[in-house]
């Protein structure tokens, strides 16, 4: 449905590179995914700690689809969702993932 509705309002290189920097930001916080996971912390909480960390870095149709799956107790689902709907994107775009695994590691050069 996010993926259809991003296509229709021509938002999806703004949702799909959210949700690129959400999957990067949520692994690099696990406190604030374990957080957001736990059933004993309130709707009301999760929403508050997602405005203060999120809602000025992200597109308002990303923020207002976090809001839902906080509204709706899915938002234990959020890095799922992200991984499914990155994958459709990159399907459309004929993008594969790899992984890499090295002897060495790589340099900038």
């Amino acid at each position: 449905a996010l993926y259809d509705f991003s296509v229709d309002q021509n938002l999806m290189h703004q949702i799909t590179a959210d949700f690129q920097n959400l999957e990067v930001f949520l692994n690099k916080t696990p406190d604030l995914t374990q957080y957001l996971n736990n059933p004993i912390i309130s709707p009301e909480q999760k929403r508050e700690v997602l405005e203060k960390t999120l809602q000025s870095q992200i597109n308002n149709e990303t923020f207002k689809f976090l809001v839902v799956l906080v509204d709706r107790n899915r938002i234990n689902l959020l890095q799922e969702i992200i991984a499914s709907y990155l994958e459709l994107v990159y399907e459309a775009a004929s993008i594969k993932t790899i992984e890499v695994s090295t002897a060495y590691a790589f340099t900038n050069l």
